[in-house]
């Protein structure tokens, strides 16, 4: 049975009718029950492979059953993890990741029983993909890696290596993180003339999608069309129909709308014909942007509003972004600039949430990679040290003290060195994480307070108009000069503060004042302090405090020399503070969080602290009150370790 199982294995991507045929005999001719049924379960596999997956899970589903139904032996064990396994490939070829998961993890369970470790990296890569498919990058990244530390100490690299340089690629490519994800490709891309004919097929599509993020359209079309050119003589046609998907994107972006309405027609036909509701959404969002190009509206419309049986759950985000920004240019094309603008501000939330979890999910894996090295590195030292210890036993009287000496020297050598790694690690893990939420807050001029401004200047024929778009261009260029670095001036923040309120100054009205108080003692060119510390309690005041505020309206900025260090207040006499105003419908409170969590690991590398408050500064009227303190000498970059030996 084991031979036959292994020839039905061998010709199951290449010739699926043979090693059907086989598997049939070998079941008529089974004498021994488990036999029959690790036959009947290759039996199913064929189907797997062929894109029936409903035939195939109820295969699967039929040897579970039967081996649940008594005490286990090993060899048991090992089918029942492979029925499991195959159940959780089948939905997740229908895109139900959540069942996926759980009947990987349940195979993984059943094969752990057996203390064998040739499937685990198999496993792994499949609950790895999982996790990539339901967003946790980072959870993904951990069994990749587990794969492949289990693939190096099998010695089994020629034959799992490429599916795990496969999914670590696409793991980056989902993170944006281009280079390391082409990294990955090209370490894959040596090893796939050594993979199955599904491995090379994966392959050419993954290189093909990565070409397309990165807009090289014609490289992309080249690796879409490599990858059908594996397929056709199998007949594969859901992988197919996958491909002309992509095509058809392609020569949308190639500006060859027949090209792109041949494929994405063909697709779109063949997943309508078997209900595969997320990728029929994705093809009419295409089909839409077709319309659109060609200036056929009402088909446009037709593919945005027909959304199918499919909610916006079960779809990624960015083809959730990608819709959206199609049903602002329907909106906005047939004059209806009220929806145009809905779908404006549900882009805009949704784009930076987007973001917000990648950033998220990069300093997750760095965290995870630093907690793996500083692991390996412990392990890798009680190795050493065991094996010392053994040999030092071996040795007497003089040979015993020499080894001992030795093993006492190595061991203060290799201390001091890990000692210098694990700190430098440290070092530089936080001023990642540093550099990736201080990006987030520099970004954080408001898409809606653009839109706005522009918005209502466009629509006006008064002339401080001029003077007005004057400073809003000022205003992004200063928010752009200040994209790469971690601190400012307090001048150049000042600035940029005032060209803000100046922006907005027209929005609250005449009954507006602004107190501006910058006291002689303070060099405002010489402090240096965090970017948009003082430009986002300024924005609250306004949008939380000012702007629906009836009667006088008052905001006060004072800059003053206190001590060992620079005060600066931001007062508005508003209705007072309310720490639930960050979170409120109006706002997300991203940029205060961001703000105090950057101040946090900014003020860890320093003695003296930047101090940030909000309180309360009055009961009759109320008023709000932020202050921040910014002490002399505050350091912003890491310092690199140094040892005082030479």
């Amino acid at each position: 049975m084991d031979a036959v199982i292994a020839d039905a294995m061998d010709s199951i991507y290449d010739n699926t009718s043979y090693a059907r045929t086989i598997l049939t005999d070998a079941m008529r001719d089974a004498t021994d029950s488990l036999d029959y049924y690790r036959a009947l379960q290759t039996y199913g596999m064929t189907f797997l492979v062929a894109g029936v997956n409903d035939t195939a899970k109820l295969i699967s589903e039929q040897v579970v059953s039967f081996l649940l139904k008594g005490k286990t032996s090993e060899e048991g064990q090992i089918l029942l993890s492979t029925s499991y396994n195959c159940i959780g490939n089948c939905y997740a070829n229908l895109r139900k990741q959540d069942s996926a998961l759980y009947f990987y993890e349940k195979a993984l369970s059943s094969y752990r029983v057996t203390g064998k470790r040739d499937k685990l990296p198999d496993l792994y890569i499949n609950i790895g993909d999982m996790h990539m498919k339901s967003g946790d990058l980072a959870q993904s990244a951990f069994y990749y890696r587990s794969a492949l530390s289990v693939v190096d100490s099998l010695e089994m690299q020629d034959k799992l290596e490429l599916p795990i340089y496969m999914g670590l690629a696409k793991l980056y490519m989902d993170m944006r993180d281009f280079e390391l994800s082409d990294y990955y490709l090209r370490l894959a891309e040596e090893r796939y003339q050594q993979g199955t004919l599904h491995e090379q097929f994966g392959f050419c599509n993954l290189r093909g999608n990565y070409y397309f993020f990165t807009e090289n359209y014609e490289e992309a079309l080249q690796w879409f069309r490599k990858g059908k050119a594996l397929l056709v003589p199998g007949g594969y046609l859901f992988h197919i129909n996958l491909l002309h998907g992509n095509m058809g994107e392609v020569f949308y972006h190639l500006n060859q709308p027949d090209s792109a309405h041949f494929y994405l027609d063909a697709a779109y036909d063949y997943f309508s014909e078997i209900d595969q509701q997320p990728l029929i959404y994705h093809i009419k969002s295409v089909k839409a942007a077709l319309a659109l190009k060609e200036n056929d509206t009402e088909l446009a419309g037709y593919y945005l509003r027909d959304e199918g049986r499919v909610s916006e759950s079960e779809i990624e985000p960015v083809l959730v972004s990608l819709r959206n920004s199609y049903m602002q240019d329907y909106y906005a094309r047939r004059g209806d600039f009220k929806e145009a603008y809905a779908y404006l501000l549900r882009n805009d939330a949704l784009d930076d949430s987007i973001r917000s979890d990648r950033v998220s999910m990069r300093i997750a894996d760095i965290d995870m990679r630093y907690s793996l090295d500083t692991t390996l590195l412990k392990s890798e030292m009680m190795i050493q040290g065991q094996a010392l210890d053994i040999k030092s036993l071996r040795w007497r009287n003089m040979m015993l003290v020499t080894a001992c000496l030795l093993f006492v020297a190595i061991g203060f050598i290799y201390y001091t060195i890990s000692k210098k790694q694990k700190e430098q690690q440290l070092l530089d893990f936080n001023q990642e994480i540093t550099r990736l939420r201080m990006l987030n807050i520099r970004n954080r001029i408001s898409p809606h307070f653009i839109f706005n401004i522009l918005n209502r200047e466009i629509s006006s024929e008064r002339e401080s108009i001029r003077t007005n778009l004057t400073g809003l261009v000022l205003l992004l260029r200063r928010s752009l000069e200040m994209t790469d670095r971690t601190q400012i001036t307090l001048g150049e923040e000042l600035e940029f503060v005032k060209s803000f309120i100046g922006l907005e100054q027209e929005s609250l009205g005449p009954a507006f004042t602004l107190e501006w108080i910058i006291e002689s003692d303070v060099d405002i060119h010489s402090v240096m302090l965090p970017s948009m510390i003082i430009q986002i309690p300024v924005e609250n005041a306004i949008k939380h405090g000012l702007r629906s505020l009836p009667g006088e309206k008052r905001l006060s900025l004072q800059v003053k020399k206190e001590g060992t260090g620079t005060t600066i207040l931001i007062t508005d006499n508003g209705p007072g503070y309310r720490s639930e105003q960050v979170v409120s419908s109006v706002g997300t409170g991203t940029g205060l969080k961001v703000l105090y969590q950057t101040i946090d690991l900014l003020n860890s590398m320093n003695r003296d602290k930047i101090v940030f408050h909000i309180a309360d500064a009055g009961e009759e009227p109320r008023r709000t009150q932020v202050s921040i303190f910014i002490p002399d000498y505050f350091v912003f970059q890491a310092q690199r370790v140094t040892s005082k030996h030479t």
